[in-house]
């Protein structure tokens, strides 16, 4: 692309005369010496001194660049599971999708999250409150329960000791007597446990303990959360699509690339100024843009960017120049323009 713009000057003080130059009168001597008689004075002529702005034009050769370009990617791993847009279709900022991951294996983990979340408030509200009277109740029951089976174990390893004293049972019948005894012991001493805790309530260490589940599993829960809603991968600009880089079916790694997207809203023309013009150059200038593709239309457009370190090679000093785009984005990234 080929980009001109006018650069005004700041205004000097030039001085033009309009009309005839000043001419000075003098006497020639190799006139004399020639025996020639000496001229007479010659008219002088002045114009009216004017004070004009000189204006200076650059032209440089450039290429078009988008306003903004950007690569889509994705912020967890996953299968896709849509990308129904191509090369060149249009997308909204924040609205348009552009691929869909699977999310079935984190809804699901996530609902189960919520489900031990459930259950671990309502542990502390019962740390915290005590259990309901018919809760107690329960425990009550259960101890009893546990006691009457423990009795009842009790008597049955009375009697195969009995029995084994008198070689009537066997050893293992009187060692498997005695195990089911035991079993039923403890389960007796943990009912117990349980209620005398119910009745006298829980310790601070036991309710600190228990909020702090709490929060492991909100975060876990707010996480499974996020990561659901990352499966919906949308536009962060408003802008075109160049390149895909994923199919239907595809894994995605975290990171992973999805698509170039490029803002044509604006594009910038990016010229090379030489050295000898670039204190001429402003961040504001206005510059006259002519594409090949519009060879009977001009653009306007300002100056964007100056970057303040030459091309070694070249000494040019890369300038951007700003130019609206057209509503159906007629200007494309790449084109190549010219100043008339």
């Amino acid at each position: 692309m080929q980009a001109r713009w006018k650069h005004t000057l700041g205004r000097s003080r030039h001085i033009v005369s309009r009309g005839a130059g000043l001419v000075v009168a003098v006497t020639m001597a190799l006139a004399a010496y020639a025996g020639q008689p000496a001229l007479g004075p010659i008219p002088v002529v002045v114009g009216n001194v004017v004070e004009q702005t000189v204006t200076t034009d650059i032209d440089v050769v450039g290429t078009v660049e988008p306003r903004l370009a950007t690569t889509l990617s994705a912020e967890i791993a996953g299968l896709t599971q849509r990308f129904d847009l191509r090369e060149g279709d249009f997308v909204q900022q924040g609205k348009t999708v552009v691929v869909q991951l699977k999310a079935t294996d984190l809804e699901l983990s996530a609902a189960e999250a919520e489900g031990e979340l459930v259950r671990a408030r309502e542990q502390v509200r019962k740390l915290k409150h005590g259990l309901r009277p018919e809760e107690i109740d329960e425990k009550r029951a259960e101890v009893q329960e546990k006691k009457t089976w423990l009795e009842k174990y009790a008597k049955d390893l009375e009697r195969a000791r009995s029995l084994l004293t008198r070689e009537m049972v066997s050893m293992s019948d009187s060692n498997l007597a005695e195990s089911t005894y035991l079993a039923a012991k403890a389960q007796y001493e943990r009912a117990v446990q349980s209620l005398r805790v119910a009745e006298l309530g829980f310790r601070q260490e036991d309710i600190a303990a228990a909020e702090a589940d709490v929060q492991r599993l909100q975060a876990k829960v707010q996480r499974l959360r996020d990561d659901v809603q990352k499966t919906v991968i949308r536009s962060p600009v408003s802008g075109f699509i160049t390149q895909r880089y994923t199919e239907v079916g595809q894994w995605i790694e975290r990171g992973g690339k999805v698509a170039d997207i490029v803002d044509l809203s604006a594009v910038l023309v990016r010229v090379p100024v030489h050295e000898k013009d670039i204190s001429r150059v402003r961040v504001g200038d206005e510059a006259v843009v002519l594409f090949d593709a519009f060879p009977n239309r001009s653009f306007t457009g300002r100056v964007k960017h100056i970057v303040p370190q030459a091309d070694p090679a070249s000494r040019t000093f890369p300038a951007k120049i700003e130019v609206p785009n057209t509503p159906d984005s007629a200007l494309k990234a790449g084109m190549f323009a010219r100043v008339t």
